[in-house]
């Protein structure tokens, strides 16, 4: 029941231990093994106390966890550890054993790095990311080689020019010898490819100089010494699992190099040991043998006192089943009383809670009119002073009515008043002044004591009414207010909300703050008070409320008990934990008091027990029977009282009872499933076949008449049928028709369905459609015609070139008339050298007139030469190693570019430039051989990357066919038109500066006056410039939608483009990752398509008039739009963001970063492509059984030079001295001798048939496949004779006469030599004459070849010899094939004639603007006068003017005069060196011109010309000054140089020189 693990600790119960009491009869051991399998078993472990040191008792042991390192991290989880998760430390810190030994080494090279450089370097855990950019390693080359001249380029940000540095430290490797076992390469260091190994070399380079002397210390070791952080060693690890590599061995690397071992310190001597440290040593060896024995020690004391403890259960079950029930009385009662005091208490809490809330109420309420009180206070004066403003208006109104007269009655009574008031009162008043003062003072006191007495007597009578006359008056006018202010605030909500959340927030901390202070002062009083209240509002509340809670007892009920188990939850988790994080010291008390306790109760018990045993034993008896009863009559009881529940307890545990066996029987039925249902189904026969048997026993008594009521039935159901179908069919015999002939091509539709997707088809289908394999009249002048369009090609093709030879030369004259370098003499005579006119080169009579494939005329050693040549073409075309090697040799041998492009023409004409399927498969098979030849040569990736190779020239020849032409105007030509062409006012230009220069450029051209913005700035000031920044935005987003029409674009006409090209990117992509197999797929993925950008869409994007995608020429401003579309789509071929150069192109970097994704995917799809084989339908072997030779149309000229560069590279092509190229090489002999021997031979293109010869491969299924021909041919003949559900059934059928006159019919109409038709399989070299045969002959032969076939395993019948019908079904659909793809070929040709139709019209056109050009040359040399000018008089120019026709100097074309100070002011002139601003009014310009497109300048100062100050200025150089965007010019080297602005002076000669109006 317990294990018996030797490594179990002492005081754990591990899980398997407890899960085994899971069938005890005890509860609470039951219980404890489910909570032992639960995921949080944990909860309930047992943790040990940490064990003692070997051999002193007392002492702790220290572990990993109790580490300062491991404390921190393990504190959390300390306490919730068991002890056999404890177990496993060492197997977790093993796996970051690699990480730390690693980081160790990076440390070791670290240190070494920083005492050779001086330098200090980042920590080590940031090292990897450091060395990236190769500056430390370019410092450590530089300090181990101070004498060499070297630059490190640092910057922050990493860049590729980093690579230099690493680029040094690979040349300084070399320099020191270190072997390429321990060398790293450019992208394990720059990409993080292989961090490891850059360690290693470093390591290794350490030992290499130290054994050379170089450095005079070692690297050192630091395994041990260094400590890391766990996440550290985290993260180092799943680097180096993420990344996959093998950890390079460190270790031995010194004796590697045959570096001496450190010399070990001299031993000191060995103290004497003592009897103790004897004992503590021994101790320590012998530790795990202790630890072993202590833990066996343990465990079996452990198992010897667990079974005691468990016998001892076992043997007390009754007795502890009595104390659970005492204990679960004793605990419901305490949970009832607790249940009672928590309702006092949740009470009390209530009536607490609700006074609080209470006072809460009347305090924000108090607060919220405190708030407001101003506001009523305003209230309340507004509508007194609305009411007295009433008052007073009506008085007013009654007293304007009464204006007049109240004024005039007034006057009079107030004048007699006031004379008899004034004379009584100065009569009296001399009287009785005094008294009268006194009387007055009393009077006035008395009458004002009792209006304020009248005044508050009448008030406090009304006070209500007053009251409540305010209130309503302060109620309407708030209202009126309230409204008027909701409406103002409703406007500005948001805002009022924001201030009054911020004035509430402020007035609440201010009301809380002081509400505290108040508190604090009268914290006593209001404590008192409170309680009082509380006391008094509770005895209030808690009457009020028992009524409330009576009607809601059972809610109330439901809330106290679930917020006493709550709360006990709490207390129970709190004290939980709290004795948990206690648990050890609380164990180890427990333990010892329970100990000591147990021992003194026990021996108190024993005495008592020993002296009162014979009563105790009768009082226990009687004790128990009463007890017993007791509680068996409360069982009784409680058992009656929960008769109920405990029958639906029984009808629980019967339910679970039956469905635990309902499952057991389940489970055992499923076992058994198999011979259920087997016993079933034999039940089932066997019931059914009773049935069946009783039925067939019936019906046999009553067969007869059966029958005979089956056979009157069917023969009337019959009859009636057909009469209906026979009258149906009479009254829709037209709808009949068209059903039958709707049925007809159905069923045609179907087996010719089945015959070209169909598996086996049948032989009615193959019969049918048979007649597709002959060869008819139309096939035949496909072929001639193809034949004839060919030749026409390679004419036209020589006749271009030619043309455009001369007109290339033409051009370059006319170049170097326009810059004065040649006379015109000399381009009139190149012109006459090549025959005047250009007409006769495009359309040379001798070239189309003459037959040059007639070979009739040679003799014999003249024909056995060209059979030779024959034989030499074959083996170049078929066997394409050989001109690969020779690719390769002219790369090496760096041959001029004018050499390798006439050897491109030269293998171009070796293919017939691809105009048929079977050229074009062998071209595209050569280009791919020779592409893998030069991977094979290349150690890098990179190497390849940049590698010049000649095959791609070859390729971009192939490119150049009217098929890549047609797709590359499909899918460039409407972008390039729409958005480039058709739109003038595109402009992409992405350089900040260019955009600001041209905005200057401008507004002086279109002012004429300087602008006043600096042209001299840098880029960052150049885009804060509003107008720029705004241009500059417009561009980028052009670019950008121009860029995705392009990828748009690519995607839809993907699956056109055509297959050589497609073929070619996918042997590239196989070949690389083949080459290169630990380079990731998708770079290598990414490099063939920036080839095939680069290669294939960049040159007709960057120059689409070439490649035909636009009929027209691109103007600058075009070209340049186009050029940077060209740089967005080539960075996004590249895979890189842009940067550096480019760096205000980094706004489109996340467009870059999706359409690199996005071209990803094309480039998966555009390498998608089924084998060369399969699409062309070629393979190997067809030369050698074609019955139709492959033929070459190629000039004689090109036959001598392919033979004199394959005579001359023979070694490198042909390695091997028995190879067959030398054998023909060697035959044909000197190219000299041929020459002079075939000199008569036409000197255009000739016509060779290509003939096997010496060829080295045989199909080793050549007879079989003859075999199979034949027995094809026959095959086809007979199923049309004879037919067969099969083809088995058609041999062995007999024949008739009638089958012998449809042979000879057949034989008449196709057979005979008098027909034109041609039968299928006529091209094979068949040796049977099938004409010849009798149709008995024909099947015997046929049976004859099937019999043999079927011996060789070609032909089975057990499916009826079906494999011949299935073959050809297959030529069939082949036939078809050919057809279309001749069909194709026709149209490819036709096309390219019609391409250099076009081509030679625009050479005609070309040649026709040079011959322009040179008349018109000649004609312009005669001088044209010019109207005269209307000058002012004695103006400066009117006096020049005057000066020059007296001295007879004046020039051709004008002369004009300006003063310095005049220039300078237009912007003009900006500097002139050697003179002050304050010359300049007296210094003259003078511009002039004698020669068309050349202008003179010339300074003079008043009269006297300036020594030197003279200078020639052509036009051109204007224009292409300003085309480059240059700003100023200089000129007169020797009088002072001249400064000039390139734009306002081209501005003032076109004006002055170039219109009719002057300025």
């Amino acid at each position: 029941m317990v294990s018996n693990s030797p490594n179990s600790h002492g005081t754990v119960i591990t899980t398997p231990d407890l899960s085994s009491l899971e069938r005890s009869s005890t509860s609470h051991l039951r219980n404890l093994s489910k909570y032992a399998q639960t995921p949080d078993a944990q909860d309930f472990s047992l943790a040990s106390p940490a064990p003692s040191v070997v051999g002193l008792q007392g002492r702790r042991q220290l572990k990993r966890t109790d580490s300062t390192r491991g404390g921190r991290r393990n504190a959390a989880n300390q306490t919730g550890r068991s002890a056999w998760e404890e177990r496993n430390w060492m197997d977790k810190q093993r796996k970051f054993l690699q990480a730390y030994e690693y980081l160790c080494h990076i440390g070791e090279a670290k240190e070494w790095i920083e005492d050779v450089t001086h330098n200090p370097l980042p920590p080590i855990v940031q090292l990897e990311e450091a060395l990236r950019n190769g500056i430390a390693l370019a410092e450590v080359v530089q300090s181990l080689q101070p004498d060499r001249p070297m630059r490190i380029f640092r910057n922050t940000k990493l860049q590729f020019r980093h690579s230099d540095n690493i680029a040094a430290f690979f040349d300084f490797l070399a320099d020191v010898e270190l072997p390429e076992l321990f060398r790293f390469e450019l992208i394990d260091l720059y990409e993080k490819k292989n961090i490891p190994k850059v360690i290693y070399c470093i390591h290794a380079l350490s030992w290499l100089l130290y054994r050379k002397g170089i450095v005079d210390f070692r690297i050192g070791n630091l395994v041990g010494q260094l400590e890391f952080e766990h996440h550290e060693l985290e993260e180092m690890q799943k680097g180096l699992d993420k990344a996959g590599i093998n950890m390079p061995s460190f270790s031995g690397m010194g004796a590697s190099f045959g570096a001496e071992p450190e010399p070990e310190p001299e031993a000191e001597p060995e103290p004497v040991e003592t009897e103790e440290q004897r004992i503590e040593r021994e101790l320590v060896e012998n530790e795990s043998t202790i630890r072993e024995l202590q833990a066996q020690m343990r465990g079996a004391v452990v198992r010897i006192r667990l079974g005691q403890m468990m016998q001892g259960l076992w043997d007390a079950e009754q007795s502890l089943i009595d104390f659970q029930s005492l204990i679960r009385g004793d605990w419901a009662r305490q949970v009832i009383e607790y249940r009672l005091n928590m309702r006092g208490f949740a009470r009390n809490i209530q009536s607490a809670a609700r006074g609080y809330l209470v006072r809460l109420r009347q305090r924000r309420r108090e607060g919220w009119w405190q708030e407001r009180a101003q506001n009523v206070i305003s209230l309340q004066a507004l509508v007194r002073a609305w009411k007295s403003r009433i008052q007073t208006q009506q008085i007013r109104t009654q007293m304007r009515k009464q204006d007049h007269g109240i004024r005039e009655f007034q006057a009079a009574v107030r004048g007699a008043l006031q004379r008899r008031l004034m004379q009584d009162t100065y009569e009296e008043s001399h009287e009785a002044s005094q008294s009268v003062i006194g009387m007055t003072a009393a009077i006035r006191g008395m009458l004002q004591r009792r209006t304020l007495e009248n005044d508050k007597t009448r008030l406090q009578s009304t006070r209500k009414e007053n009251v409540f006359f305010q209130s309503m008056a302060r109620g309407f006018n708030a209202r009126t207010q309230r409204q008027r202010e909701a409406a103002t605030l409703q406007k500005a909500t948001n805002v009022i909300r924001t201030l009054q959340a911020a004035s509430r927030g402020h007035v609440l901390r201010y009301n809380i703050q002081a509400t505290r202070n108040e508190l604090r002062e009268t914290r006593e009083e209001t404590i008192f008070l409170q309680s009082m209240a509380r006391g008094f509002n509770a005895r209030i509340q808690q009457q009020r409320e028992a009524a409330t809670l009576l009607q809601a007892s059972d809610i109330v009920r439901t809330l106290q008990a679930v917020c006493r188990g709550q709360t006990l939850r709490c207390k129970i988790q709190a004290m939980r934990n709290g004795l948990q994080k206690q648990s050890k010291v609380l164990v180890d008390i427990q333990s010892i008091l329970r100990g000591q306790a147990q021992r003194r109760r026990l021996q108190d018990t024993l005495a008592r027990l020993s002296r009162t045993s014979q009563f105790a034993t009768a009082l226990q008896a009687h004790s128990r029977g009463d007890l017993l009863r007791r509680r068996q009559g409360q069982d009784l009881r409680d058992l009656q009282k929960q008769h109920g529940k405990v029958t639906e307890l029984q009808s629980f545990a019967r339910g679970s009872a039956i469905r635990e066996s309902a499952d057991e029987l389940r489970k055992e039925l499923l076992s058994e499933v198999a011979e259920i249902v087997q016993l079933q189904a034999l039940s089932r026969a066997m019931m059914l076949r009773i049935d069946v048997g009783t039925l067939l026993s019936q019906l046999e008594d009553e067969e007869g008449s059966i029958e005979a009521i089956q056979a009157a039935a069917r023969a009337k159901l019959v009859r009636a049928k057909f009469q209906e179908k026979q009258k149906f069919f009479k009254a829709n015999m037209e709808k009949v028709v068209k059903v039958q002939s709707y049925v007809r091509a159905k069923l045609q539709g179907e087996a010719y369905k089945s015959l070209t997707s169909g598996k086996n088809p049948p032989v009615g289908t193959v019969k049918g459609f048979v007649h597709l394999l002959n060869d008819s009249d139309f096939d035949f002048d496909e072929e001639v015609e193809f034949e004839r369009l060919r030749k026409t090609v390679v004419q036209h093709v020589r006749q271009n070139e030619l043309a455009d030879q001369y007109i290339t030369q033409l051009d370059i004259k006319i170049a170097l008339l326009v810059k004065n370098k040649i006379t015109l003499d000399e381009v009139v005579k190149h012109q006459r050298h090549f025959g005047g006119d250009a007409g006769r080169l495009l359309t040379n009579t001798e070239i189309s007139s003459k037959d040059p494939f007639d070979l009739k005329a040679l003799n014999k050693n003249s024909r056995k030469k060209l059979e030779h040549y024959q034989e030499l073409f074959f083996v170049l075309q078929t066997q394409p190693q050989y001109l690969a090697r020779l690719f390769r040799r002219i790369r090496e041998q760096a041959t001029a570019e004018k050499e390798c492009e006439r050897m491109r023409h030269l293998m171009l004409g070796v293919f017939g430039y691809a105009q048929k399927r079977r050229e074009e498969y062998y071209l595209i098979k050569l280009i791919t051989r020779s592409m893998r030849e030069e991977m094979e040569h290349c150690p890098s990736l990179q190497e390849y990357l940049r590698g010049n190779f000649f095959w791609s020239k070859v390729f971009g020849a192939y490119v150049k066919s009217p098929r890549d032409r047609k797709y590359m105007r499909d899918i460039m030509g409407p972008i390039i038109k729409e958005n480039i062409i058709e739109n003038p006012e595109l402009d992409l230009e992405s350089d900040p500066m260019q955009i600001y220069l041209s905005a200057i450029e401008n507004e002086q051209l279109r002012t004429g006056q300087r602008s006043r913005r600096s042209p001299d700035i840098p880029r960052e000031e150049a885009i804060r410039d509003e107008e720029t920044r705004r241009t500059f935005i417009i561009h980028l987003q052009d670019l950008r939608d121009i860029a995705d029409q392009c990828f748009a674009a690519l995607e839809d006409h993907l699956h056109k483009m055509p297959f050589g090209v497609r073929y070619i990117a996918q042997q590239m992509f196989e070949g690389l990752a083949s080459r290169f197999p630990k380079e990731d797929q998708g770079r290598i993925l990414q490099v063939v398509g920036h080839w095939l950008f680069r290669s294939y869409l960049q040159p007709a994007l960057v120059e689409p008039e070439k490649y035909g995608v636009i009929d027209r020429g691109l103007s600058q401003e075009h070209k340049r739009n186009v050029g940077e579309v060209a740089r967005v789509l080539g960075q996004v071929a590249i895979g890189r963001l842009f940067g550096g150069e480019n760096a205000f192109l980094q706004p489109l970097n996340g467009y870059i970063g999706e359409s690199i994704q996005r071209l990803g995917d094309i480039w998966s799809n555009l390498i998608d492509v089924p084998s060369a084989e399969t699409q062309f339908d070629i393979d190997e072997f067809n030369d050698l059984y074609a019955r139709t030779k492959p033929t070459l149309y190629i000039k004689m000229a090109d036959i001598f030079s392919i033979h004199h560069l394959v005579a001359g590279n023979l070694p490198n092509i042909c390695p091997s001295q028995d190879d067959q190229l030398r054998e023909v090489v060697r035959e044909l002999g000197s190219v000299q001798n041929n020459e002079h021997e075939l000199k008569h031979v036409s000197s255009s293109e000739i016509c060779l048939t290509l003939n096997p010869k010496l060829h080295d491969k045989e199909d080793p299924d050549a007879e079989a496949k003859t075999l199979f021909m034949e027995t094809k041919r026959c095959i086809l003949y007979i199923i049309r004779v004879q037919s067969g559900s099969n083809l088995m059934e058609i041999m062995v059928k007999p024949i008739t006469i009638e089958d012998e006159d449809r042979w000879a019919t057949l034989v008449h109409d196709e057979l005979s030599t008098s027909s034109r038709r041609r039968g299928a399989y006529s091209e094979s070299n068949s040796l049977i004459d099938i004409a010849s045969l009798s149709y008995a002959e024909l099947k015997r032969t046929a049976l004859e070849n099937i019999l043999r076939l079927e011996q060789t395993g070609h032909l089975t019948r057990h499916n009826h010899y079906q494999d011949i019908l299935n073959e050809i079904a297959v030529d069939i659909r082949t036939k078809h094939r050919r057809r279309i793809q001749r069909q194709r070929e026709l149209e490819g040709v036709r096309l390219t004639l019609a391409r250099l139709n076009d081509q030679a019209s625009y050479l005609e056109q070309q040649l026709k603007t040079y011959n322009d050009y040179i008349e018109q040359a000649m004609v312009t040399l005669q001088n044209k006068k010019g109207k005269k000018r209307f000058l002012m008089p004695f103006t400066k120019q009117w006096d020049h003017e005057r000066e020059l026709q007296r001295s007879g100097r004046v020039p051709k074309f004008g002369s004009f005069k300006y003063s310095a100070q005049e220039l300078a002011n237009r912007g003009i002139l900006v500097e002139w060196r050697g003179y002050t601003e304050r010359q300049w009014a007296h210094i003259d310009l003078t511009i002039s011109s004698n020669e068309v497109g050349v202008f003179t300048l010339e300074g003079s100062n008043g009269p006297i010309s300036m020594p030197g100050a003279s200078a020639q200025v052509p036009l051109d150089e204007l224009l292409q000054a300003q085309f480059n965007n240059t700003q100023f010019l200089e000129f007169f080297g020797g009088g002072g140089e001249v400064k000039v602005n390139v734009n306002l002076f081209l501005h003032l000669i076109m004006r002055k020189f170039y219109k009719d109006r002057d300025s």
